[in-house]
């Protein structure tokens, strides 16, 4: 039984393959990031362009969503200016 925390997402498994719901999993943040739980998303004129014509990400799968809101659930251990609990 695997213990990774997965969490589902929308992903680009190619350069302008089709966007595919699809399990991802959760990062873990280090000294100098901060892990934000998403509670609303949506695509942004990048991510079609990324879909469409390839351009801007090398590295697939890609998780698809620019524009985000949410909880900060971690911070590393060198953030200062984010606490949990934090909306942004």
């Amino acid at each position: 039984m695997s213990t990774t925390k997965t969490q589902k997402a929308l992903i680009l498994p190619a350069k302008q393959g089709q966007w595919q719901i699809g399990e991802s999993p959760v990062p873990t943040p280090g000294p100098k990031d901060v892990l934000v739980k998403i509670t609303a998303t949506a695509l942004n004129p990048v991510d079609w362009k990324i879909q469409t014509y390839g351009y801007f990400i090398t590295n697939f799968p890609y998780v698809g969503g620019t524009d985000a809101a949410g909880i900060v659930e971690e911070v590393g251990s060198e953030v200062t200016n984010f606490t949990k609990g934090d909306r942004v």
